[in-house]
């Protein structure tokens, strides 16, 4: 019933909404016809000695950690959450102890792993007063279509692709929520999971229909419909115009019910809409372009989609053309979940139980690997998208985060250790060596570079030669992985936002970390709180100004000593790296905030998506 009513007030609300709006700015994009007719054509022209080339070309399974810290796993030192199918990869591979995520957050970071390319580049991160992260799946903000990503460049190499799971990029409907592809736009043939992501709304049950009297706004509402409706009854008009006035002022303050109570306009976080239309709007299950599931239902959503992987791999396993799975688990973000088979079996409470529960998800994407004989020629990557998130705590008062050992910091927290180490393992028998522990650094934006040198395909100018070139920000680490060797010195940037909090400088057995800023802990720690309300940014920070603290990481890892200010080592060191910052800033100009545009961040319920009733 209520999705009826809103389709009957879409066309009214909407039009109001895009005329005090505007359809806002378009990202300068090239036309999605002309990018995807461009990448089939180079799909098709695979030459014979290439399609040989391919029997010999592994497979590639890429497997997402949601949240998920470097301290949760026993193969990072945890004796308490029982991890044994992710140890096993770890111990039939290379562990990385230094690897980097791009960003402290969901959208930037998984955009960084996917194009290797920082996010601010193409304007995929939050400012200060915008949402940090892509917030409905109806809307225009996304990854750009001239964005590369390692799906386009497999494609263009004859794999067969598909994204499973959490796609959280945007998914770019169209009107009516028509030709929702969003991975499908860029390289992956086939998608199955959730275009968005899972936030605390989606679990329980909201009311569509609030009315509360004691507030003064609703009180209003109902005073202005009984004047108006014993108005027009007084001006003893014909009764047939009578009810069509009374008609329009009903849908006229009936749009400004829905509005007010379900949106978020009228407040600071005017991104932000009710739970009882995050819950039916956001919470879906997409199968390619079509919504099967609407809301979707928690329990059993991780099988699920350890279903689809498994499926894929069975159905792939004796072609000729090697695959690409990303598959994006839903865990370990809130809301805690778990089929109930798997819950209770934890010390750690609900979070612990989503560790476990996501570890026999990839106990069984390994094992249908092995069933059909794949697990010597696939190449397996798994991560977190960034560190844990150590302040939440449920309605319950449970603590539901993860653990980043004895780093600095967590989720949303910029540049703090705590929030950007994560897990990183890579896995490929015969070809990894197994049992290996990397502490050079290394990032999630070296994984398409990384891949494709592995897997001995070209760079990307060979494999699309018809794109424009463009500045990876990630590099091979193969040698790293095949050899034990140092990857190339560099200099990594963290952001908060576009804003450049932290700078990586690393060069064989050096590693520092120039800290232009610094958080504001709760005394005595290093976070900002416990629970829903202390919840804080990478905003929220203390500027060092012309003295940023540097760090030596591998005599202190965890930033408990800064170099003194008056060494020859921080003057060097810092001159160094703050003439990159300079030179960066510079020569890289970064482009507004997507997220910055209010017509495109919205809620635009004329691109919703919606399971069909029929």
């Amino acid at each position: 019933m209520a999705r009826v009513w809103i389709w009957a007030l879409m066309v009214v609300v909407m039009w109001a909404v895009v005329v005090v709006l505007g359809d806002g700015q378009q990202h300068q994009e090239p036309q999605q016809e002309e990018v995807e007719e461009k990448q089939e054509q180079q799909q098709t022209k695979q030459h014979p000695q290439q399609l040989k080339q391919q029997e010999r070309r592994p497979n590639v399974v890429v497997l997402i950690a949601d949240d998920l810290g470097i301290g949760d796993l026993g193969c990072y030192g945890n004796t308490t959450i029982n991890t044994p199918n992710i140890d096993r990869v770890a111990s039939e591979g290379i562990r990385l102890t230094h690897h980097l995520a791009a960003s402290a957050l969901c959208t930037p970071s998984r955009a960084a792993l996917l194009t290797a390319r920082y996010p601010a580049r193409y304007g995929l991160v939050g400012d200060k007063s915008t949402p940090p992260v892509v917030v409905h799946v109806a809307s225009k903000v996304g990854l750009p279509v001239d964005e590369v990503t390692l799906a386009n460049a497999l494609s263009a190499a004859n794999y067969t692709t598909a994204a499973v799971g959490k796609w959280h990029l945007g998914m770019r409907c169209g009107l009516l929520g028509r030709g929702c592809r969003g991975p499908q736009q860029h390289g992956f043939q086939s998608f199955y999971g959730i275009p968005f992501t899972l936030i605390e709304d989606i679990a329980g049950s909201h009311p569509f229909w609030i009315f509360p009297l004691e507030d003064r706004f609703y009180q209003m509402l109902l005073s202005l419909w009984v004047v108006n409706a014993l108005t027009l009854c007084w001006l003893r008009w014909r009764r047939r115009t009578i009810a069509v006035c009374i008609g329009v002022v009903t849908l006229a303050l009936s749009t400004s019910w829905f509005l007010h109570t379900h949106y978020r306009f009228h407040t600071a976080r005017w991104w932000k809409v009710s739970p009882w239309m995050d819950q039916h709007m956001n919470g879906l299950v997409m199968h390619n372009d079509r919504v099967v599931e609407q809301p979707l239902k928690l329990e059993g959503l991780s099988q699920l989609l350890v279903d689809h992987s498994v499926r894929f791999i069975a159905d792939h396993a004796q072609d000729q053309r090697p695959f690409f799975l990303y598959h994006s688990f839903a865990h370990v973000h809130t809301p805690m979940f778990s089929a109930p088979e798997m819950a209770g079996r934890s010390k750690h409470g609900r979070y612990g139980d989503n560790v476990e529960e996501m570890d026999a998800g990839v106990g069984r994407i390994m094992a249908a690997l092995k069933e059909h004989s794949l697990d010597q020629n696939t190449l397996v990557y798994f991560l977190s998208d960034h560190g844990g998130d150590l302040e939440v705590v449920g309605q319950d008062g449970q603590r539901v985060g993860g653990y980043n050992g004895r780093f600095k910091g967590g989720k949303r927290m910029g540049s703090a250790e705590g929030g950007i180490r994560v897990p990183g393992i890579y896995r490929w028998s015969g070809h990894i060596p197994a049992g290996v522990i990397g502490d050079a650094p290394t990032s999630l934006l070296d994984m398409m570079p990384t891949i494709l040198d592995l897997a001995g395909l070209p760079p990307l100018p060979d494999l699309l030669p018809h794109l424009p070139p463009r500045e990876l920000d990630g590099v091979s680490i193969a040698n790293l992985l095949t050899k034990g060797e140092h990857p190339p010195s560099r200099t990594l940037i963290h952001h908060c936002g576009h804003e450049i909090h932290s700078v990586r400088l690393t060069s064989g057995n050096l590693a520092y970390k120039m800290n232009l800023v610094g958080y504001n802990w709760e005394k005595d720690s290093t976070q900002h709180g416990w629970g829903i309300n202390t919840l804080r940014s990478c905003w929220d920070f203390i500027d060092y100004g012309y003295e940023p603290q540097l760090f030596n990481l591998f005599k202190d890892p965890y930033e408990d000593h800064p170099i003194p200010v008056d060494s020859i080592e921080y003057i060097q060191v810092t001159g160094i790296m703050k003439q990159f910052v300079a030179e960066w800033k510079a020569r890289v100009p970064y482009p507004p905030s997507q997220m910055s545009n209010v017509a495109n961040t919205m809620h635009s319920l004329w691109l919703q998506p919606f399971r069909s009733l029929w």
